[in-house]
């Protein structure tokens, strides 16, 4: 009798979008990876946070528009409409994105605090994907004519591989897409670090740069914003997963956050 073949796992990528945008940035930069696998499910997340839905419970809602400066005044019913508005769009987004990359995929609308959810999300899945927290401010300078690179932070060389083999994937297979930023055990191994990045990229990385472990997360921050990041890749350790050290990671960053739990397979060709 022949024996059945073992079932295939699925792969599972969260992608968290917010009231705060359509988040077609951010579905942009997950396309490659998408693609490159067909044992994929994607798991649409639309996040209310809680401050969101205090907001939905008062009188009325002042809302700033971040180009014009103007401010528009909504009333409670008509800053749900609003909401659900967002909704859906995210959701068509979302099963958009799914059908383009060709894989299966979910979408749940989800109220509550969002590092909770984040760390909820993050525990359950490979890959992790959110836009920072909206906030006021001068947008990141992007360079004419040449794409803005995807970072990568290694802290040890276990769940770095993980993390650089999703950002060669991230940059579809552009390595010179990729700047490495290394820290922690990692840093002291600089052979080591030159053997993963040529296993984990089809080329050689746009930079190799190390920061120093007693800077913490917000060093790391701080090289992502220098580098003009349109995205910070990082392993999901138990450490990153505290809930300061992810609220950190959403004030402070200006681009996308990718939090790998696990990844495997080759590095993929330009």
């Amino acid at each position: 009798m022949t024996a059945n073949p073992p079932e295939k796992t699925l792969r599972r990528v969260a992608v968290i979008l917010g009231a705060g945008g359509s988040g077609r940035n951010l579905l942009e930069l997950v396309l490659p990876l998408l693609a490159q696998d067909r044992e994929i499910e994607m798991h649409g997340v639309f996040l209310e946070e809680a401050e969101v839905q205090h907001a939905a419970e008062l009188p009325f809602v002042k809302e700033l528009c971040r180009v014009t400066f103007s401010v528009r005044e909504f009333t409670s019913d008509q800053f749900e409409r609003s909401l659900a508005l967002r909704m859906r769009t995210a959701q068509r987004a979302i099963a958009v994105l799914a059908k383009r990359a060709g894989v299966t995929h979910s979408f749940r609308n989800v109220r509550g605090p969002a590092v909770r959810l984040l760390r909820e999300t993050a525990s359950a899945s490979d890959i992790t994907v959110f836009e920072p927290a909206r906030r006021l401010g001068p947008t990141v300078p992007r360079r004419a004519r040449k794409l803005p690179p995807i970072v990568v932070a290694v802290g040890d060389l276990e769940s770095g591989r993980r993390a650089l083999l999703a950002a060669g994937h991230l940059a579809n297979g552009q390595a010179s897409r990729v700047c490495v930023l290394v820290t922690g055990g990692a840093a002291e191994d600089p052979q080591a670090i030159s053997r993963m990045c040529a296993e984990g990229l089809p080329g050689h990385p746009a930079s190799v740069r190390k920061v120093p472990q007693e800077g913490g997360v917000l060093a790391l921050v701080d090289a992502a914003h220098a580098a003009g990041a349109a995205l910070f890749v990082i392993a999901a350790t138990d450490d990153l997963l505290e809930p300061a050290t992810l609220q950190l990671l959403r004030e402070r960053l200006r681009c996308p956050i990718c939090l790998v739990r696990q990844w495997s397979g080759n590095a993929v060709s330009k």
